[in-house]
Parts: structure tokens; C-alpha cells; sequence
């Protein structure tokens, strides 16, 4: 009973860290709009407000992905880790609910991630930046991971090794790119039956 009360603290800390983060950007978004517009840069203005509104569809088609454990994290990362910054990119949307496999997968993202977020170092104030990319056709879930910063190269090998073979395990097939303590590609394809 303990160990579930501290758990649901520990999660409503960082909902509330989320929201505030969420609130510290949206002030941001309109701090910069209210400059442009006082400068008379309506065209930089309109511009900004395009990126914003690409940066919610994007958000809107990581939440039709529908497996809350991927959702939460995907949309709660950047709030939540300071070592690294996620974006992700989702051409068309899909649900991982609708997949048979789409638990196994989901988990598998969230995995990903979270290797790539551990053997992130410390990149001398610039961010590490991590771009994952889901891309669904019907015969396969194509999956890019692609890491630019500083890592640990030796432990996200290692890493990368263990998950992979998880992956094969379960049908996937990997195609590793070169590691380096500064860029990592990974690109793992599921094929559906």
C-alpha cells in the first residue's frame, strides 16, 4: 500500500512538472508573438505561429498512436529529461491498438528511448537531440532512431545488441548503422503477417 501511494505522488509530481513545463513554453510561444507583432514583423509572426501549430499536429498524432504507456512518455519526455530532447515524427497516423502486436511494440519504443535517454552524456550545454521516426504501412512499422549529441558509445552498444535481439525474437529485423560518441541510427523494420 505504501510503495502505490509513493508511486501515485511520484506520478502526480510529474504530471504537475509536464503541465508546468507545457505553461513555461505556451508563455514563451506568446512572448515571442507579442515581439514580432510589436516590431511590425508580421510575416516572422505568422511564420511562428505555423511552427506552433506543426508542433500540435505532431503532438495530436503521437496521441492517435493510443497505447497510453507510449503516449505519456513520448508527449511528457522533453518535461521530464533535461540530457536529451525528443522529436517525433509520424508521417501518417496510426494506432498501435489496432496492431496485434501493438503492446509488444509499444513497450519496444518506450525501451528505445529510454536507452538512448541513459547513454546520453552531457553535451557541454547543447542538447542532445533524438529524433524518432514511425512509419506504418500495412505490411510493417518502420521505426528510425536517430541520436546527435554525446554517447556513450559502449553502452548503448551493448544496449542496442540486447534490444535487437529482443526484437529479431520477436520477428523484426535491425539495420544498424555506425555508432559513434557523437551520431547513432538505428532502423528496425515489423513486418505484419
Amino acid at each position: 500500500m505504501y510503495r502505490k501511494a509513493k508511486e501515485g505522488e511520484r506520478g502526480m509530481k510529474e504530471l504537475i512538472e509536464v503541465i508546468n513545463h507545457q505553461r513555461h513554453d505556451w508563455l514563451n510561444h506568446i512572448q515571442v508573438l507579442l515581439s514580432y507583432l510589436k516590431l511590425g514583423k508580421y510575416d516572422m509572426c505568422e511564420e511562428y505561429i505555423h511552427r506552433i501549430i506543426a508542433g500540435a499536429n505532431r503532438d495530436t498524432l503521437v496521441s492517435r498512436l493510443e497505447y497510453p504507456p507510449v503516449v505519456a512518455y513520448l508527449l511528457s519526455f522533453n518535461a521530464l529529461h533535461s540530457n536529451m530532447r525528443i522529436e517525433v515524427e509520424i508521417p501518417a497516423s496510426f494506432s498501435l491498438l489496432k496492431l496485434k502486436e501493438g503492446n509488444w511494440l509499444g513497450d519496444f519504443i518506450v525501451s528505445l528511448v529510454k536507452l538512448y535517454q541513459q547513454h546520453a552524456l552531457y553535451n557541454g550545454g547543447e542538447s542532445n537531440t533524438f529524433l524518432l521516426t514511425l512509419h506504418y504501412q500495412e505490411s510493417a512499422l518502420r521505426i528510425v532512431a536517430d541520436f546527435a549529441g554525446e554517447l556513450d558509445v559502449k553502452g548503448i552498444e551493448a544496449g542496442l545488441n540486447e534490444l535487437c535481439a529482443r526484437m529479431r525474437a520477436c520477428g523484426g529485423e535491425a539495420l544498424l548503422m555506425p555508432h559513434t560518441a557523437s551520431e547513432s541510427v538505428l532502423e528496425c523494420v515489423f513486418p505484419f503477417a
